[in-house]
């Protein structure tokens, strides 16, 4: 492939292949093929630089994010340096085929740093801007990049095509991704429009500007015990006189905290090929722990080793094993998976310690005005009480429910048949070179989806370790295509 690329492009520097000054494209070929990204964060992103990195046709591409900032995503925006990668920076590059790619760039600018090191997320956010930038300025001249600071109203179909709706335009394309990473699950019960019109209650805990104006006399009630509500109370917890912080959750769980050593790998045992069932699997986690005991490592070492297998044993499994798995083990796999970075995890136990922040098992039951205040009802196993907050703030997670959650433009395309939800309504049915699949089952040519919308079918699909290869897939099937 990268042969074919560097070929076309002496062809083109030495003046054997011309291009249409008219158009930009090749001659034999009335347009360029124009590929819109639905949204710009670190998923959209890879997409755009795989695109840009293998173009052998001429291309447009247009990379469409509401907030102008394409490249980092909101959790590579945070300027907090406390707020920290939960993945070592050895594996963190954004290239599926160099796995070196992150730890060189860090190493280009810190020569100390360490295959281990947690990285300052905002320190990511500049590594996926720059590839971005590098990728676009080394990309054929038939290539290129466009950035649309506009949010999708809507997606429609004319002539086979999708069109993608704005406010005041729209955008015929050839193909669509579907990029718009995490979608934040609603909120737990009704909450009063009054309470957020006065800021008293947050729906999203990514508010960052919202979220520091809590006062240093409040007491703060934070919806959702995973990393989210870590890095909130990081940020509240940061000057010692800040508020006083209550998270809770059905669990009562927050995230482990990583060791300060990398996990020692090894590949777990399921059945090569055919169906796999949540008997095998846990199988295969249960001897993992036994080996690791054995080598004397821990039981991270053995949850790490799991992620080589866990997406492959997901897709090969009934829905019956994964909706027991999803219902029975899945809070207690996110916590242990999903760690804390070992300077995070001392800040935030820190806090725990010096009583600035409590965890407790409950739901909200019900939540209302009361004067300037927010009276919210807990339900816990044993019994329910009312409290009242300064401000409450959701950090609840990804939807749960696609046809519940769903924002637009995801919303109206299940609507109109052309994405099908999962059986477990995580999000949509999707091929594994990220292929859509609609209302019949049918396979889409225009349409394409990674991120956090796999869950349901990828299970393992949040991470830079799946998006990498996720976005390096879709590029090559859509370039493939052309």
């Amino acid at each position: 492939m990268a042969s074919c690329q560097f070929a076309l492009t002496r062809l083109l520097t030495d003046g054997k292949v011309r291009m249409n000054e008219a158009t930009g494209t090749a001659p034999g070929r009335e347009r360029a093929s124009r590929i819109a990204i639905v949204g710009g964060g670190a998923s959209g992103t890879l997409v755009a630089a795989n695109l840009l990195r293998m173009a052998e046709v001429p291309l447009e591409i247009e990379l469409i994010d509401e907030s102008g900032d394409s490249g980092p995503g909101i959790p590579y925006r945070t300027p907090n340096p406390e707020h920290r990668l939960n993945v070592p920076a050895c594996r963190m590059s954004a290239w599926a085929d160099d796995p070196d790619h992150y730890l060189n760039w860090r190493r280009s600018r810190d020569p100390e740093a360490a295959p281990e090191e947690y990285t300052a997320r905002s320190i990511y956010g500049e590594y996926l801007q720059e590839l971005l930038e590098t990728a676009a300025t080394k990309a054929p001249p038939f290539a290129t990049l466009g950035r649309l600071t506009d949010r999708v109203a809507g997606i429609f179909f004319a002539d086979g095509r999708p069109v993608l709706r704005f406010a005041d335009r729209q955008l015929e394309v050839d193909q669509v991704v579907i990029a718009t990473g995490p979608m934040p699950g609603g909120d737990a019960v009704p909450v009063p429009e009054a309470l957020k019109d006065r800021g008293l209650y947050l729906p999203s805990a990514w508010d960052t500007e919202a979220v520091e104006t809590a006062g240093k006399d409040e007491e703060v009630l934070i919806i959702g015990t995973g990393l989210t509500m870590v890095d909130v109370a990081l940020t509240l917890g940061a000057a010692p006189d800040g508020p006083r912080i209550h998270a809770i959750s059905r669990s009562g769980m927050f995230p482990k905290t990583h060791l300060d050593r990398l996990t020692r790998l090894s590949t777990p045992q399921i059945p090569p090929e055919g169906p796999v069932s949540k008997r095998e699997l846990l199988g295969a986690f249960a001897e993992q722990l036994s080996l690791a005991s054995a080598r004397g490592d821990d039981w991270r070492d053995a949850i790490d080793s799991m992620r080589l297998v866990t997406g492959d044993a997901w897709r090969r499994m009934s829905v019956e094993d994964r909706r027991w798995l999803l219902e029975n083990v899945n809070r207690p796999w996110e916590v242990h998976r999903y760690r804390m970075a070992p300077s995070v995890g001392a800040a935030f136990h820190r806090l725990i310690d010096s009583g600035r922040v409590e965890i407790q098992q409950a739901r909200v039951g019900a939540i209302e005005e009361c004067g300037s205040r927010v009276r919210v009802e807990l339900v816990g196993p044993k019994r329910s009480e009312s409290r009242e907050y300064d401000r409450v703030i959701s950090a609840c997670g990804a939807c749960t429910n696609i046809r519940r959650d769903a924002p637009e433009p995801v919303r109206g395309l299940i609507d109109s048949g052309h994405l099908r939800p999962d059986d477990l309504l995580l999000g949509v049915e999707v091929d594994r070179d990220g292929a859509a699949r609609d209302a019949r089952g049918d396979r889409s040519a225009t349409i394409s989806v990674l991120g956090s919308l796999r869950r349901g079918v990828d299970w393992e699909s949040i991470g830079v370790t799946e998006l990498k290869t996720q976005s390096r897939d879709i590029a090559l099937r859509l370039l493939d295509q052309m």
